[in-house]
């Protein structure tokens, strides 16, 4: 049953249905945080119940509604119907943006000033690629890293040999998963990649969200470190 699952302090997910992108199969999941206000920022919005929508509203009312990353961009026409009023952010659009049609941003993420959830939520715009440019956040009361599609891990399942040969393949395989080979090949500027994931390592996260993958309650820095090692990040810890 789909439920609104606290993570944290004024932190919640909700896992969403299965959907098919570029000839796979992905779980998805959507992240709710009550901000200081009392208002609600929701990232990457999955089809929900009415039931489960009355739970959501009654948190507060809905302000963002935010796509991090360039394949999730399709997911706000829905929930812009639902809340017209609420302000809409996406990722930088890439030809790789899966798009619906049109809508009326406030702002792309990465130019747009991040004190607006702030205290909250601090972001990241991930650098170095010309397709994948993710938002990464970290909500600060829960001490929780947010991450869509850079960082994923998936299970094997029995039977599905072709399945789990291409999840080992491509570097995502449980339990620690890691950023995809189809990905890393999207970065051409190391440096910058680099430089972006030292920034977020300076969070003092304990907790780690993945809109593809378990919700990692521990070892959440060292999956990330992991994530990235074929960068040869540099991290002083916390």
């Amino acid at each position: 049953m789909v439920s609104l699952e606290p993570v944290g302090k004024d932190l919640f997910v909700v896992n969403g249905p299965v959907v098919r992108d570029m000839g796979a199969h992905f779980n998805t999941r959507m992240t709710v945080a009550r901000l200081k206000d009392g208002s609600l920022w929701i990232a990457s919005p999955v089809q929900v119940s009415f039931s489960l929508l009355a739970k959501i509203i009654a948190l507060g009312p809905v302000r963002y509604l935010v796509s991090p990353t360039p394949r999730h961009f399709w997911r706000l026409n829905a929930w812009h119907k639902l809340f017209p009023e609420a302000q809409m952010f996406s990722s930088p659009i890439t030809p790789i943006t899966l798009k619906k049609g049109e809508l009326p941003l406030a702002g792309i993420l990465g130019e747009t000033d991040g004190d607006l959830w702030a205290p909250d939520l601090e972001q990241v715009q991930l650098r170095g690629s010309s397709l994948l440019q993710e938002a990464v956040f970290f909500h600060v009361p829960s001490r929780t890293l947010l991450v869509e599609d850079v960082i994923q891990i998936h299970e094997c399942k029995p039977g599905n040999h072709l399945r789990n040969a291409l999840v080992a393949l491509g570097g995502v395989k449980a339990p620690w998963g890691g950023v995809g080979r189809d990905i890393r090949l999207t970065f051409r500027d190391k440096v910058a990649a680099r430089e972006s994931i030292e920034q977020i390592l300076q969070w003092d996260f304990d907790k780690l969200v993945l809109a593809h993958g378990p919700i990692v309650t521990e070892a959440a820095r060292e999956t990330v470190e992991r994530a990235f090692g074929w960068l040869n990040i540099r991290s002083d810890g916390n």
